[in-house]
């Protein structure tokens, strides 16, 4: 099984963490290639070449037999990825790249040796992209540094176009310190430079790794572990006088520092370090300000404002608990309550008169269970009530919208909503 292979790896990664892997590509094996084959998701979008699960499943042992000579020949070729383009934010467009099957198969065993050997030196701060952790550990992990730790700083870090623009040599220059396996070095130099599929033909690039590909997560936290995370713990904090920590999200990060000359020096050094790697701040988005316990109680003394910022979509604010004291809270932020109210709405125009009533209840369901999943997090109840009372609007005002003629009254909706009852915030994600 394709288990066990990789279990001795991460054993021996964990035992013997300075070691390099000398001889990696003779686990993927035709067994293990079918246990990666019968993990993927045969409701993905589809390559360049539109063969979709079930139509490589039809010939499944040869094309796997046939895979497995290319890969021990060194002869595979991964297929250009298909782009696909989804807005973002700020009104410009966040490219994501859709692999062919077969490649998958090669990615999903990547992806799986490559875990298997970092993820147990990864830092126990970085939450994107690993095994059992998510989101909301990311956010309990902020919230028990800033509450219970001498904070009073905090740098809000954002890398500009982070999965576009990493250098391919950097990567592989990285990677080539644990794995001296040349032909996995080779094998991985082609995934990054397979190439995208445009209107105006394959375009090759020394540069990023796709959005959407399934190897990209785990190459893009090796290379921040090593450029950011590793150079933090073992050179920013031994030059911190005050306490320091790093978390990060996939290319989301927040350092906390105790002393303001401390959070300057790195700010300061910041983007040279990223400059070597070929990375760059977004200045836009970058900042560093004042928060810590100490300071927003002399704002709120003082009738100031403390200050705010944005952390994987939730605002963090300071406010007051039941019992008086200072605390950090979070909500929604605007943007993202934005976003996704117009999303729905974008959604609801174009399919409100394709499909059925039922049909757009239910995927209207799914939407709401899908924000209250994420965002469902402490503090934040009153956002979630909101954002459900302007999805009521939208659905309302859509509805209506599908012929000359109105489909309901606001009682007859609300009867129609009672009868088919849409999800409800439930029992919100303890932060604490």
């Amino acid at each position: 099984m394709a288990e066990t292979g990789v279990e001795r790896i991460a054993s021996r990664a964990r035992n013997h963490p300075e070691e390099p892997f000398t001889a990696l590509m003779h686990h993927y094996s035709v067994e293990n290639l079918r246990a990666c084959f019968e993990s993927l998701d045969g409701n993905k979008a589809l390559g360049v070449d539109g063969v979709t699960k079930a139509e490589y499943q039809e010939n499944l042992e040869t094309n796997l037999q046939n895979l497995h000579l290319k890969l021990r020949q060194m002869s595979y070729r991964p297929q250009p990825v298909r782009q696909v383009e989804i807005p973002k934010e700020d009104g410009s467009m966040r490219p994501l790249g859709i692999s062919c099957t077969e490649d998958k198969v090669v990615q999903e065993m990547t992806r799986r040796i490559l875990e298997a050997i970092y993820e147990p030196v990864f830092i126990d701060t970085s939450y994107g992209f690993r095994p059992k952790r998510s989101c909301h550990d990311a956010l309990r992990q902020l919230n028990r540094e800033v509450m219970r730790k001498p904070v009073n700083w905090v740098a809000d870090i954002d890398l500009a176009k982070f999965f576009d623009t990493m250098p391919h040599q950097e990567i592989l220059s990285v990677l080539s310190i644990r794995i001296k396996d040349g032909n996995l070095l080779r094998l991985i130099a082609r995934m990054l430079k397979a190439g995208i599929q445009t209107p105006g033909g394959v375009v090759y690039d020394e540069l990023g790794s796709p959005q959407g590909s399934i190897v990209s997560p785990v190459i893009a936290n090796i290379f921040l572990d090593y450029v950011l995370d590793q150079w933090f713990t073992n050179v920013v904090r031994h030059h911190c006088r005050g306490y320091c920590a790093i978390i990060r999200y996939a290319d989301d990060v927040a350092a906390v520092f105790e002393h303001e000359e401390d959070a300057i020096r790195f700010m300061r050094v910041l983007p040279r370090r990223l400059e070597k790697y070929g990375l760059r701040l977004n200045t836009k988005k970058t900042h560093l300000l004042a928060f810590g316990k100490r300071n927003a109680r002399r704002c709120f003394q003082t009738g100031q404002r403390p200050s705010t910022f944005d952390f994987l979509g939730l605002t963090h604010y300071w406010g007051r608990s039941r019992k008086g004291y200072v605390r950090m809270k979070r909500k929604t932020s605007k943007k993202r309550l934005r976003r996704s109210l117009k999303q729905l709405k974008m959604w609801l125009r174009k399919v409100r008169n394709i499909y059925k009533l039922p049909v757009i209840w239910r995927v209207v369901s799914l939407k709401l269970c899908g924000h209250f999943n994420y965002f469902g997090v402490t503090d934040n109840s009153q956002s979630l009530y909101y954002f459900r009372r302007e999805v009521y609007k939208l659905l309302f005002k859509w509805l209506n919208r599908r012929s000359q003629r109105r489909s309901f009254s606001w009682g007859d909706f609300l009867h129609y909503e009672a009868c088919y009852p849409l999800p409800r915030p439930r029992r919100l994600v303890s932060l604490y």
